[in-house]
């Protein structure tokens, strides 16, 4: 039984369809042992791969997030789910670490919104965590120093640094396309206005 549990953060990424081209060397272990190489943001950002484009109002501000099903189905999937249902609407960023990352999706225990919390099992990761990636947060062990295998639930992270060392535990399923400078304004306790979906696939 776990003494203390933290949340933390994984990204993980499924192969779809065509392989994906890769030109970032990384080390594959963990969740990016699946993947040759990650791709870069770059390289995420100038595919034509569908992606479904969301919202976010803050009170610092607005940003959207473009959501890639076909890299990350599991984990577009329970995010998306999540938006359409009013999770993240009226919630506070509940941390803040300059350079690293800004998190969100903690609610009251017992409270209605505790009731749309799933966890889902982990996925290969293909992308790197650079500035401006989102990805789920995980349950984190610490008595034996390891993220709980399937517990990313309802909690996201956008990272704010080059976090190279999350590649293998944390699935990266989108990044902010615009407004990332309201993302580095953002402070704990600041409250998500509302989150919805702008475009579908």
């Amino acid at each position: 039984m776990l003494k203390s549990v933290l949340m933390s953060f994984l990204i993980a990424v499924v192969l779809g369809g065509c392989p994906l081209a890769f030109s970032y060397r990384a080390f594959p272990q963990g969740l990016s042992a699946g993947a040759d190489n990650l791709l870069t943001l770059e390289e995420l950002s100038g595919s034509e791969r569908d992606y479904v484009l969301v919202n976010f109002d803050t009170e610092k501000g607005s940003f959207t997030i473009r959501v890639y099903p076909e890299i990350a189905p599991l984990s577009s999937e329970n995010f998306l789910r999540l938006v359409e249902e009013g999770f993240y609407d009226g919630i506070a960023v509940h941390r803040v670490v300059r350079d690293f990352v800004m998190q969100a999706g903690e609610v009251p225990s017992g409270g209605e919104k505790e009731k749309l919390i799933k966890e889902f099992a982990d996925e290969v990761n293909h992308v790197r965590h650079a500035p401006g990636t989102v990805a789920f947060a995980k349950l984190y062990d610490t008595d034996k120093k390891e993220y709980v295998a399937n517990s990313a639930s309802a909690q996201f992270f956008i990272n704010l640094g080059d976090n190279d060392r999350l590649n293998e535990n944390f699935t990266v399923f989108g990044y902010v396309n615009w407004g990332m400078e309201t993302v580095n304004k953002i402070e704990v306790g600041d409250r998500i206005i509302r989150a919805f979906i702008v475009s579908f696939l």
